[in-house]
Order: structure tokens, then C-alpha cells, then sequence
């Protein structure tokens, strides 16, 4: 048997969730999640599509997908003169720290798009 506190709809708010707890006739309790304020339009599919992929790539070890990744950091961050690296970095205000983020992105990058051509474990012992 449901609880009678089950019998309508109730409406939990959980953050930006909408959690809508549904009971049947049958006795079945039906939890259905729904977004408030969602709308095609605000869903950032390249992000999500982007991070979907990172994660196929963690599991395959594609060592030059992480390249990819760093190499769309760097675009960006050299046409804004800014870059972001646990806070905002500003070439106008911290030059040295700017450039040396910039570059490490860069030679990251670098490296792991040379994993396709490298074998670097027989440098290993």
C-alpha cells in the first residue's frame, strides 16, 4: 500500500531538479526528474558532446585526443589574451605566468598528438 502522502503529485526541489514523485493505482511510485528552465536551446550540446568524448577517450587511452583538448584551450586564450587555469590569468597583468600556462598547454599538446608517431615505451626500462 502507498502512503497517503503519495497519492497526489508531490514536487521536491533538488538544486535545479525538479523531482516529481508519481503514484499509480497499482501501487507503483514513479520517480520522473525534469529540468526547470531547460529548453533546446540552453543545452550546451558541443560541451556535453565534448566531455562524452573525453570520457570514450579516457577509456580507449587516446593519448592525442587530450592534445585536442589542449589545443582548443590555447586558441582562444591567444586571440583573448586571457587565460583560465584554476583562476582568470591576463597577459595584460601577469605576462610571465600567462605565457608559461600558454606554452605548457602548447607542449602538452605537442606531446600527446606524438604518442600517434612515438613509441615512447622503449625508452622505459
Amino acid at each position: 500500500m502507498v502512503p497517503k502522502t503519495f497519492d497526489l503529485c508531490q514536487k521536491l526541489i533538488f538544486g535545479v531538479f525538479l523531482i516529481k514523485i508519481k503514484s499509480r493505482s497499482d501501487g507503483f511510485i514513479s520517480f520522473v526528474l525534469l529540468i526547470k528552465n531547460m529548453t533546446m536551446s540552453n543545452i550546451k550540446w558541443r560541451t556535453i558532446i565534448a566531455l562524452i568524448l573525453m570520457y570514450i577517450a579516457m577509456f580507449m587511452d587516446w593519448e592525442w585526443a587530450w592534445g585536442v583538448l589542449f589545443i582548443t584551450w590555447v586558441i582562444p586564450d591567444l586571440i583573448n589574451g586571457v587565460t583560465y587555469f584554476i583562476e582568470p590569468i591576463s597577459k595584460k597583468e601577469n605576462k610571465i605566468l600567462y605565457w608559461v600556462i600558454v606554452c605548457s598547454w602548447i607542449l602538452m599538446a605537442i606531446y600527446s598528438f606524438s604518442v600517434l608517431f612515438i613509441d615512447y615505451e622503449q625508452f622505459y626500462y
